[in-house]
């Protein structure tokens, strides 16, 4: 079961951020220097599959933390319908995210936006030889290089990144404390996240799974969910947990399983959406703190201490471990998911 690339690579995922806070906040000036000399008016993050997913995370974190605009779009967007991203005459920062680093959508999406006025780009990769590392301002992590095609550690590493950077431009020492402690909480959470993991992806009785998350973790509920998919192909979904209920709670019945990643604005509403969905007959997995009063299926209190902006990493093994032990249930490969490669190269038509 261990003897693959996938499972060592989600569980070295705390020691890795260790080093990932060493490495970038050795840049920290640098960073610093690039985003408060450009001041820009709108923060734009960018990137494709899972790290559009953690773009969307980011982007939620920045808006609270710095209060400036900041928005993710996929980079297929930026490279198809600029106009439809980019305001005028507004000083964008793009941040664009990928784990090879070669990606054709999102290194093209890059050299589009530095044609575009006021718009200034950084790069974030676990590649040092990549486009992305070599064209224009970037972040290298090559310490999180990765084996498998699916994206685990590299995912949690480029989001921890961006959260270091959230920190120093709010000045939030704070929320800058808890990151570094980070590594040390995440190790020690690590054996529940895999049992919960082969507890939840193992389970046959379901096979459909939501996931529901808001603000940043909306982007996490996103990533479960492709991991889900990418390492099993099972039927598998991503809302918001209370616009859930506004038309797809309709799907809901005893072969869905509902992984609800909770933080504390929705715990005012968290007992009655839960109830919910119960009374449909999906069972309910419930991670947050403080999760005690509700009467859902599997309960995880992470009892980590830490602000919901800083706890989200520690959800992430978890979920890659749920399509982790549903693909080993279902005798396939996690090393070798179906159709995939672990760079997509897009050929463009002449003519």
């Amino acid at each position: 079961m261990e003897n693959n690339y996938t499972y060592r690579e989600i569980t070295r995922q705390p020691e890795t951020w260790r080093e990932t806070v060493q490495i970038v906040s050795d840049r920290k000036d640098e960073l610093l220097r690039l985003v408060e000399e450009f001041r820009p008016e709108e923060l734009l993050f960018t990137g494709c599959g899972s790290s559009y997913y953690l773009s969307i995370a980011a982007a939620y974190l920045f808006q609270e933390k710095l209060g400036v605009s900041a928005k993710a779009v996929p980079a297929s967007d930026i490279l198809l319908k600029p106009a439809s991203v980019f305001s005028r005459g507004r000083r964008t920062l793009v941040i664009g995210s990928s784990r090879s680093g070669d990606t054709t959508e999102l290194v093209r999406a890059m050299e589009t936006a530095r044609k575009q006025p006021s718009v200034r780009t950084l790069g974030i990769t676990t590649n040092p030889d990549s486009l992305l590392a070599r064209e224009g301002e970037a972040v290298v992590l090559p310490h999180v290089q990765e084996k498998s095609v699916v994206m685990t550690g590299s995912f949690s590493n480029m989001l921890l990144t961006l959260q270091l950077m959230a920190g120093w431009l709010s000045g939030d020492t704070a929320f800058l404390e808890e990151l570094k402690r980070l590594p040390e909480l995440g190790q020690e959470r690590m054996a529940k996240a895999e049992e919960l993991g082969r507890i939840v992806g193992g389970d046959q009785r379901f096979d459909h799974y939501i996931y529901l998350g808001q603000g940043s973790l909306f982007g996490l509920a996103l990533e479960g969910m492709l991991k889900l998919k990418e390492m099993t192909q099972v039927q598998a979904e991503a809302f918001n947990p209370l616009e859930f209920r506004h038309g797809p709670i309709s799907v809901l019945d005893e072969r869905c399983r509902v992984i609800l990643l909770s933080d504390r604005s929705l715990r005012p509403y968290r007992r009655s959406l839960i109830e919910d969905l119960r009374s449909l007959k999906a069972e309910v997995v419930l991670i947050d703190e403080e999760v005690g009063e509700e009467r859902d299926d599997t309960p995880w209190d992470l009892g980590s201490g830490l602000s919901d902006q800083a706890r989200i990493l520690l959800y992430l093994p978890f979920l890659h471990f749920i399509g982790y032990f549903r693909a080993l249930s279902l005798g396939l490969n996690p090393d070798r998911p179906r159709h995939l490669n672990q760079v997509v190269v897009l050929e463009e038509e002449e003519g």
